[in-house]
């Protein structure tokens, strides 16, 4: 599978966005008890107030769950079409990434995706 290098710019970005998506979600949540404990300092909070608080960080919680299994799907793919790799290390690569999922996408990205020595 050879990629134009357009392509393999957007593909780099997509593959570090976790990484940058996950701090400010993990802050969301942080922020969202703060805010869930400030409603009830002030009472009992309504459902629909604890809703919008929830629902403020589960939806970009599973925006980032779909995307990266779009990213998993497409390097496990990429690996089993790439005839550049032995296939051991074809093995090796979707085993890295069923088991440790989104840090081996850089990795891959750059090795075998960024530095491919077929130009396009």
């Amino acid at each position: 599978m050879v990629l134009s290098r357009p392509q393999k710019i957007v593909l780099g970005i997509f593959t570090i966005l976790p990484f940058i998506l996950f701090p400010i979600i993990l802050w969301q949540i942080v922020y969202a008890i703060i805010q869930l404990v400030e409603m009830n300092e002030h009472g009992e909070p309504e459902a629909r107030e604890i809703l919008i608080v929830v629902f403020s960080f589960i939806i970009p919680i599973v925006l980032l769950a779909l995307a990266t299994l779009v990213l998993l799907i497409f390097y496990i793919v990429h690996a089993i079409l790439n005839k550049d790799i032995g296939t051991g290390e074809q093995l090796l690569w979707i085993l890295l990434f069923i088991f440790l999922g989104v840090i081996t996408f850089p990795i891959y990205w750059v090795i075998r995706i960024w530095n491919n020595t077929n130009k396009s």
